[in-house]
């Protein structure tokens, strides 16, 4: 089976490992080396903490030393296209933001690597962090409904356009949480407070609401009564006092001439 380290003229292009294989060393005089092609003898993978490595340079820095070690990293150039030459894992015990392939895993997930250890960072991510991928792959997420999203981090009413802070679960439901204007962000998720969202100042429409506190019909607008401020979007509003009276407070027997 091709391996991601063949011998020194090979018959065959070399081939990805399927799965995750971890890196052992070869004592063949003249063609000395480190492999990751699941081969390795049962003593090795029963006991891999002891003799396999995730990364061919941990393996090479390992076993073999002067010019044998320039003959083992010579042997996969780190750039070579074909197979992985380090392993990722999840750095809990760093950051607990990405992975990392620098060889210094714990114990116990070399001791799992199957489970622990990827082939790629995005594997990794994928199954570590998933619910921050970008963050964790460094990748920039493709926005198929805009670029707008409610900013619910400040308590405020808020809708950015800032690119790749976007959450992740957000980019996960771009229909519901993305909008391709400030105006549509802030119509969904903030309508109940739009002129805050939009930065803009409120303007009554000259209608009539309810101002059950008062018991009586007020007119939509700022200024001196009949005014009663700018009405709440929620707010039932009529064309008229008398339409607005028999609407929301047809018990009140005065209501229109309040």
């Amino acid at each position: 089976m091709p391996s991601c380290s063949p011998s020194s003229a090979p018959t065959e292009a070399p081939s990805k490992p399927t799965g995750v294989n971890l890196f052992y060393a070869i004592w063949v005089e003249g063609n000395e080396g480190c492999r990751n092609d699941g081969d390795e003898p049962d003593y090795m993978a029963v006991n891999p903490t002891e003799w396999l490595s995730s990364t061919m340079e941990a393996c090479c820095k390992k076993y073999f030393v002067g010019y044998l070690y320039d003959a083992c990293m010579g042997r996969y150039p780190p750039d070579h296209d074909d197979c992985n030459v380090m392993l990722f894992y999840p750095d809990w015990d760093g950051s607990n933001k990405n992975c990392l392939d620098d060889g210094k895993e714990p114990y116990y997930m070399l001791s799992n690597h199957q489970y622990f250890l990827s082939n790629t960072r995005e594997e990794c991510c994928e199954k570590f962090y998933y619910w921050d991928f970008y963050t964790c792959s460094g990748t920039t997420p493709e926005l198929t409904h805009g670029e707008f999203y409610p900013d619910w981090s400040g308590g405020g009413s808020t809708c950015l356009a800032d690119g790749n802070k976007i959450p992740d679960y957000m980019i996960g439901n771009q229909k519901w949480f993305l909008s391709t204007t400030l105006e549509k962000c802030c119509e969904r998720h903030f309508y109940w407070d739009i002129n805050d969202c939009l930065g803009t100042t409120a303007v009554g429409t000259d209608k009539w609401y309810a101002s059950y506190e008062d018991q009586k019909c007020v007119q939509d607008c700022s200024g001196a009564p009949p005014c009663g401020g700018v009405a709440e979007p929620w707010d039932q509003k009529y064309t008229s006092k008398e339409q607005c009276c028999k609407g929301q407070l047809s018990w009140v027997a005065k209501c229109r001439f309040k």
